[in-house]
């Protein structure tokens, strides 16, 4: 998961199953923002009083150590954990009309008697409130203290007494008392990309652009355009525009004074508006893009959302066919088990985004169409859509500057999901401001449309290469937690990997198998955690290094750059920090992005400013240390914190989120070098100019499906949800090296207090049955980037490790591995969120075909060869679990037993 105690973390965060994380920058209890059509900008609403009662998991409550879980009993649908000595909760802005005594009513959830909290008031003395046992930890009951508080705005800090915890908190609520509201509402959350009313006048002068397949007819005189590719029309009366202040401008809006300035280049200038610049250009086969520049009327220009291709006409977004179109919605990171939806083109509003790109699909003829942001300098984009009863768009909208903030993620399968933003997008200005090119390309199979699309960002950013072959390896978070960090639970493993497991590598490589300390490799360090201060002794992580390579394996550590788990820590300076030579050592409250003012808190980590030169030193410290080791793999974590829209950064320049990770990671790699491999783990979805893998998807463990027996969306942890991922992003590897598809478990784990996994017992599962491991290891495979993740020590169980050598050694799916390539789906997934079960690779002249069976019965399949992309003939068949051969012709007729899989060889 996503919460993963930091490497600074001397305590660790217990990681519940049910773990629903939220941010931690903005205020609890906003009434629901009023829908205001068009709307120029959202707005900052001034503080205002509201009861004082305030959830404990509400976004302006600072936890540091404690951590939101999700709690179906509570009013909140979440609750606050992990109360001990060493974590508080903050909860501000409890406001008394006067000095005096207030009644303050905990809600609070325990299972045992022992439990008990402090509560402290501003300049007040600390109370220490044993608290009963509320009948369950899912049961929730209340107790009062009488605090006192003085006039104006007060804040209460709760934790635990020494040597006991504390219960789990739901909800404070103060008699007397209202509670300050500084929370920044949208009024736009359902709609957020305005549209321009005004009517398109016929006739006039028309401008043709041409490119390959595609055709434009620009109306010069009433600022819209058609795209055709051949014969179809698929895209009429387009047109652009900027939010400008209060305004929105298009070229809507210039009644007959746009003309071709250029080749492919239309401007719009009139008097008393700004310059309309779109630039076209066209791939030279079925796809173009558009650029839009605005330049002011007089001085620099501000803006904080452009918007180079809309349209709002009905039906002005065709396939040409109604067979089962949907729209792709694309997450804004890969967090927290988020799932790509593909919700059915009647159920598209535009409060429904999908962010960076989107395809526009008929799955049954497999037209599509694709749209998206090609250039990531400074903006970050999404596409909203409004879908009709017969299939096509009444509204499409790709726009710079569109956010998750506000976001609405539903009632269904991402309804636990939060909202990574606080804020909505920075302005950007400039005598000309320019947004990014958006691509539009329309498909006979829209699969092929996302793989242009990921070539086209990928030549853009200029994506690393690697030549090494794909990784092999181990990574211990999964399987071993904060055990990963003990040196000579590492010597057990690296040897369990050498002479049990020596088929476990990539043939084709010189590099690997790679055997990975994942969070709390600084454990090595003596002291313990400071690799910040000089005089640590890393001569326990050197001695890991040197064992690993005497092995023939490759060593591979991990780092957090942009985020920071130590809760005790938030005050305190860090070593390797100042700001100039001269200079204190900052603190992690110094270093982090702030919303309101407040440090912003993303999953249980604080978000650090990725230009603050602090920040990037301890970056340097670690990352240079690990070359000088001779680590040649690193995985980098929780980059959406450096990510976030802030309201400020440290370097003055920076005005966007997207700006400030760019500097940031720059300097990050540029610590790591060339000739490291660079895994991404929690991230945005394009940053492969940083990195040669990203993981496709959040920590996969190692059920088929979503397996609990009373909340199975809260653990979506499963095969099934990473093929998700694999069904709606495989293309991805056309934008990255490789992709990951996580590390592969073949038991059940769970996380103690100290963050040490462990296999669950009774009434739960503690190992998947085989077919549900080898579901597993087959999903990594047909995805990328090859790791497990289990406990392979002297004392681990006997039946994983055994599966290991049977699952990890087979060498025609090891041979599939080695391609490093992505499967594609062979169809979208049969309904929203669930995962095609099928999928198709073509390598040279052999066919590979992976039939996953997510049922408990056997699953009889069907599959015409031309779905694959065959021709007609016999073909040799060869199942390479089973190594079962036949022959077939016209179909692939097969049988997937139930929860498990098939990987099929198809050669002519």
């Amino acid at each position: 998961m996503s919460v993963k105690p930091s490497t600074r973390s001397r305590f660790a965060i217990a990681l519940a199953l049910a773990v629903v994380a939220t941010t931690g920058a903005l205020p609890v209890s906003a009434a629901p923002a009023a829908v205001v059509p068009n709307a120029a900008a959202p707005t900052a609403v001034e503080p205002s009083p509201a009861p004082a009662v305030i959830e404990a998991e509400a976004p302006q409550v600072v936890l540091d150590g404690a951590s939101r879980n999700g709690c179906s009993t509570c009013s909140g649908g979440s609750k606050v954990g992990s109360v001990d000595p060493d974590s508080t909760i903050l909860v501000p802005g409890i406001v008394a009309p006067e000095a005096g005594t207030y009644d303050v009513t905990l809600h609070y959830l325990s299972g045992d008697d022992s439990r008990a909290l402090t509560v402290t008031p501003d300049g007040g003395e600390t109370v220490v409130l044993p608290t009963g046992s509320t009948g369950g930890w899912d049961q929730v009951g209340t107790v009062v203290v009488p605090l006192p508080l003085h006039a104006g705005e007060n804040r209460l800090t709760f934790s635990a007494p020494e040597g006991a915890l504390g219960p789990d908190l739901d909800l404070i609520d103060v008699a007397g008392a209202t509670g300050t509201d500084y929370a920044l509402t949208d009024p736009d959350a359902s709609d957020p990309v305005p549209v321009d009313p005004t009517r398109a006048r016929p006739g006039g002068q028309r401008a043709v652009l041409r490119g390959g397949d595609v055709t434009i007819e620009y109306s010069l005189r009433s600022g819209t355009a058609d795209a055709r590719w051949g014969r179809q029309e698929a895209v009429t009366g387009f047109y652009s525009g900027v939010r400008i202040g209060d305004e929105f401008v298009t070229t809507k809006q210039y009644d007959g004074a746009c003309r071709v300035t250029a080749r492919n280049v239309v401007t719009c200038a009139k008097p008393g508006l700004p310059t309309l610049r779109q630039v076209f250009v066209f791939d030279g086969d079925r796809s173009f893009s558009v650029q839009l520049d605005v330049t002011g009327t007089d001085g620099a220009v501000t803006t904080s959302m452009m918007v180079p291709i809309m349209t709002d006409q009905r039906r002005s977004v065709d396939l040409g066919t109604d067979g089962d179109n949907r729209m792709v919605l694309v997450p804004f990171d890969n967090d927290h088990w988020v799932r790509y939806e593909t919700p059915a083109i009647e159920d598209v509003t535009p409060a429904r985004r999908s962010f960076e790109v989107t395809a526009f699909i008929d799955d049954t003829s497999r037209r599509g169409l694709v749209v998206g942001s090609l250039d990531r300098d400074t903006w970050k984009s999404g596409i909203v859509a409004d879908g009709n009863s017969r299939g096509g768009l009444d509204r499409l909208q790709a726009a710079a500057g569109l956010t998750d903030w506000s976001y609405d993620y539903g009632d269904d399968m991402n309804k636990y999901q939060f909202n990574r933003e606080l804020k909505p997008h920075g302005d950007v200005s400039g005598a000309t401001v320019s947004s990014p090119r958006m691509f539009v390309g329309f498909y006979p199979d829209w699969r092929t449309g996302m793989e242009t699309f990921g070539r086209a960002a990928a030549e853009i950013a200029q994506s690393r290469t690697w030549s090494d072959g794909t990784p092999f390896g181990f990574n211990t978070w999964g399987g071993l937690g904060a055990r990963g960090g003990d040196a000579a639970v590492m010597d057990e493993v690296s040897e369990f990997l050498a002479e049990e497991t020596p088929a476990f590598r990539n043939t084709e490589s010189a590099m690997g198998p790679y055997v990975g300390v994942d969070s709390y490799w600084d454990k090595m360090l003596a002291p313990e955690y400071s690799f910040e201060d000089p005089e640590t002794s890393w001569s326990e992580l050197e001695q890991y290094v040197a064992d690993v390579r005497a092995r023939d394996q490759e060593p591979a550590l991990y780092f957090q750059p942009f985020a920071n788990f130590w809760r005790e820590g938030l005050d305190e300076p860090i070593g390797g920090t100042a700001l100039c030579p001269t200079c204190e050592n900052q603190t992690f409250r110094e270093m982090a992005l702030k919303v309101n003012g407040i440090p912003v808190n993303i999953d249980g980590a604080w978000a650090l400013d990725p230009t603050n030169p602090g920040v990037q030193n301890r970056a340097r410290i670690a990352l240079s240390k690990f070359r000088e080791l001779g680590v040649r793999y690193v995985k980098l974590d929780f980059l959406t914190h450096g990510y976030v829209e802030a309201d400020s950064w440290y370097d003055a320049d920076v005005h966007t989120g997207q700006e400030a990770f760019r500097q940031g990671m720059a300097q990050v790699v540029d610590y790591v070098g060339d000739d490291m491999f660079i895994d991404l783990a929690i991230s945005p979805l394009f940053a492969s100019e940083f990195a040669h893998a990203r993981r496709i998807s959040c920590d996969v463990h190692g059920a088929l499906n979503n397996w609990h027996p009373t909340e199975p969306d809260r653990y979506q942890k499963s095969t099934e949800y990473l093929l998700n991922s694999l069904t709606y992003g495989w293309w991805l590897d056309e934008v990255y090296a490789f992709n990951d598809g996580d590390h592969i478990q073949f038991g059940n784990y769970e996380y103690d207090s100290n963050a040490n996994a462990y296999l669950l017992d009774d009434p739960y599962p503690s190992i998947w049955p085989e077919g549900q491991n080898r579901a597993r290891v087959t999903s990594a495979v047909i995805t990328g980037v090859y790791q497990v993740s289990e406990d392979l020590t002297a004392t681990g169980n006997a039946v994983i490790k055994q599966r290991a050598r049977d699952l990890l050694q087979n060498p025609d799916i090891n041979r599939i591995a080695e391609l490093g390539r992505s499967f594609a789906p062979v169809q979208a997934g049969p309904d929203a969120f669930t995962a095609s079960d099928t999928f198709v690779l073509h390598d040279g002249g052999t066919t590979y075909v992976a039939a996953f069976n997510y049922g408990s019965s056997a699953r009889r399949v069907d599959l015409p060869l031309r779905e694959l992309g065959l021709g007609g003939g016999r073909y040799d068949v060869t199942e390479l679990w089973t190594g079962q051969e036949t022959r077939v012709t016209g179909s692939l007729r097969t049988t997937v037993p139930a929860e498990d899989v098939r990987v099929y060889a198809i050669t002519k």
